[in-house]
């Protein structure tokens, strides 16, 4: 999955907003990919965040949903403030919360990460997934974390941790590209990026003005089927490249990627990234 080395959208979209545009490909096709990852920063909070306690928490970028609404199961007295650019997915989210039963609990809003809709200290916590690799200004978008949460209130992100690690299936699918001589578009780099190292991700969030702040490198595991690779690849990662073929060499480009991937291990369908997770408080 190279298009998603240091962002988790299309790498042509320059913002979060773009999100509106993909926004069905993103809920069916990359959203169950990172989802089971996202969710695990919850556990981080345990102990932060008690079960019976009445707690505001915001959830920055919250896309679909899938933090938010895990949050609320979790926590049964919580209530949660989903902030997204992208109003189609703030769609998705208030459908979500709403056939879980717990759309009274979860208030949506527009906005960015670095101008959040609230007032200072108006929250519990902060908690933010696959987010800040894409905003313009991750400083500035840290510190509007930081000017949200009252005294006492804790923040917890989940990002990519920079890595070059080839994966097989990508090589097959650039192969492909070579032997149909298709030439994909010129791909622009994202956004913020990742993190270097999780000692340069605390770094970094001390300086927004977090204290107790720990950070750790953490994996993201997904195991692909032929199938799935190719649909990923064509709704996401490679969209572009897709879009720019007529439908009989899409056709063959699909057919071509399936079929060399089901020849391969499917050990080597297993996708490993890795992340670093990050908690603090503000005192």
């Amino acid at each position: 999955m190279t298009a998603t080395a240091s962002s988790d959208q299309p790498a042509s979209e320059p913002t979060e907003a773009a999100y509106d545009r993909f926004a069905t490909d993103y809920r069916d096709w990359w959203a169950p990919v990172i989802a089971p990852a996202a969710v695990r920063l919850l556990d981080r909070l345990d102990g932060v965040v008690r079960a019976e306690a009445e707690v505001t928490l915001v959830d920055v970028g919250t896309g679909t949903g899938t933090l938010a609404l895990a949050a609320l199961a979790r926590w049964p007295n919580a209530r949660i403030i989903g902030v997204d650019p992208a109003r189609r997915l703030l769609e998705f989210a208030e459908a979500g919360a709403q056939a879980a039963g717990v759309g009274h609990r979860l208030t949506l809003r527009v906005g960015e990460a670095a101008s959040l809709p609230l007032e200072d200290q108006a929250v519990d916590g902060v908690v933010t997934s696959f987010v800040l690799q894409l905003v313009p200004n991750r400083a500035a978008a840290l510190r509007e974390a930081f000017r949200v949460v009252r005294p006492g209130g804790a923040f917890a992100c989940l990002m990519w941790r920079s890595d070059d690690e080839p994966f097989e299936p990508d090589e097959i699918f650039d192969d492909v590209l070579d032997d149909l001589r298709i030439t994909p578009p010129v791909r622009q780099s994202g956004a913020g990026g990742s993190w270097t190292s999780a000692a340069a991700a605390a770094a970094e969030v001390r300086r927004s003005g977090f204290r107790s702040v720990r950070a750790r490198e953490e994996w993201l595991v997904h195991r692909f089927t032929p199938d799935s690779y190719v649909g990923v690849a064509e709704h996401w990662t490679e969209d572009e490249t897709f879009t720019s073929l007529d439908e009989p060499m899409r056709r063959r480009l699909r057919a071509e990627v399936r079929r060399r991937l089901e020849r391969l291990d499917p050990d080597l369908l297993v996708w490993r990234r890795p992340l670093v997770s990050v908690v603090g408080r503000r005192v």
